[in-house]
């Protein structure tokens, strides 16, 4: 059933759908990365995991809102992710502007349900995503921060041991 859900917000909800798979491929393959014998950060591996199980999340109850609404999902091809970041921050760098960019996206929905009048749609983002964009984003730029002060082998591995109990959204409650 389809009732005041515009053809252009669900084209816009079907981006974000595809925007947060590309993530989550990204994640996983920074994830991967650092699981690597020569690269060793357990902990990292650890994060950049979790990160990922969470954009597909992400992508799954837009999917299950699109069904809802009665929009048509498409999903599109996962550009190939970046396999090599040198170390931990860089990773993280990268990770903080790709948050970014899904978060000005979320943002460009928003503001496209408020033009076509569709308020179930600016609650559903503003209900699920948007606060939590911004708590990953400040703790990814607190990460970033921890790991530029540490600027040595010694600091990036006691940063990989504290990175073993974090997570990007750990004061979000669960869906």
């Amino acid at each position: 059933m389809r009732q005041n859900f515009a053809k252009s917000c669900e084209d816009k909800l079907n981006d974000q759908i595809n925007l947060e798979l590309k993530a989550c491929h990204q994640y996983l393959a920074m994830a991967y990365h650092f699981d690597r014998a020569d690269v060793s950060s357990p902990g990292i591996h650890s994060f950049f995991l979790k990160a990922s199980m969470e954009e597909r999340d992400h992508a799954e109850h837009i999917m299950k809102y699109m069904n809802k609404r009665g929009g048509l999902i498409r999903l599109s091809t996962v550009p190939e992710p970046l396999a090599d970041f040198g170390d931990a921050l860089g990773a993280l760098k990268h990770a903080l502007q790709m948050e970014l960019e899904v978060n000005q996206h979320l943002l460009d929905v928003h503001a496209l349900a408020g033009k076509e009048n569709d308020p179930n749609l600016c609650d559903f983002i503003e209900a699920n995503f948007l606060q939590e964009q911004v708590d990953g984003q400040k703790i990814l730029a607190d990460f970033i921060r921890q790991l530029e002060r540490a600027k040595s082998d010694i600091g990036e591995y006691m940063f990989d041991k504290y990175m073993a109990s974090a997570g990007m959204h750990q004061e979000i409650k669960k869906r």
